[in-house]
């Protein structure tokens, strides 16, 4: 459905072109997904942040994002999604997950709005905002870091440690433990 949707354009196969509607993580999906001011349409890409590690401890299973009711009911199941999160594979939306860096450490998304329009071009492997080169510069100088609030002291220390899903989400801090089997560790009988 995607492909022949979007894809298969006479001169453009492989390129999708669309506006982005872009979501603060999985509540405000849920609360705006039918706002008719978004004019959501059957062209879309519909984008979440805030939900990668840093964002959403663990990288929430939340970029699994269907189109509003309307579209729905006018026979459009699925529209085309990005997040710097994961989904369960429960999802048939065409999808790009665990864009990183995430958006709360000033990766790309951070600085995308509603509005903007986007080029998924999959046989050069890029997705890019089509913003001109001196606004997207002025978004990022005047980006301002979400505060996030930990709910235990183990979100604060996983936060602190944790790298971005392009190098596998590892606590940093682990990764000269790679090898523990190679030499046992003390005993504690």
């Amino acid at each position: 459905d995607f492909r022949e949707r979007f894809l298969l354009k006479p001169g453009a196969e492989g390129i999708h072109e669309a506006r982005a509607i872009v979501f603060e993580g999985p509540e405000d999906y849920h609360d705006r997904l039918n706002d008719p001011a978004l004019e959501i349409d059957a062209e879309c890409i519909l984008f979440i942040r805030g939900v990668g590690c840093v964002g959403y401890p663990g990288s929430a299973e939340v970029v699994n994002m269907q189109p509003p009711d309307a579209l729905i009911r006018a026979g459009v199941q699925h529209l085309p999604t990005v997040g710097d999160g994961r989904q369960s594979g429960t999802s048939e939306s065409p999808s790009i997950l665990n864009a990183s860096p995430e958006s709360v450490v000033g990766g790309g998304l951070a600085y995308l709005k509603t509005g903007d329009r986007v080029r998924l071009d999959l046989n050069a492997c890029t997705l890019d905002a089509l913003v001109p080169e001196d606004e997207w510069a002025g978004r990022k100088a005047a980006w301002v870091p979400p505060v996030i609030e930990h709910q235990t002291p183990w979100q604060e220390i996983y936060r602190q440690h944790v790298g971005q899903l392009s190098d596998g989400g590892c606590l940093e801090l682990a990764t000269v433990y790679r090898r523990v089997a190679q030499k046992l560790p003390r005993d504690n009988h």
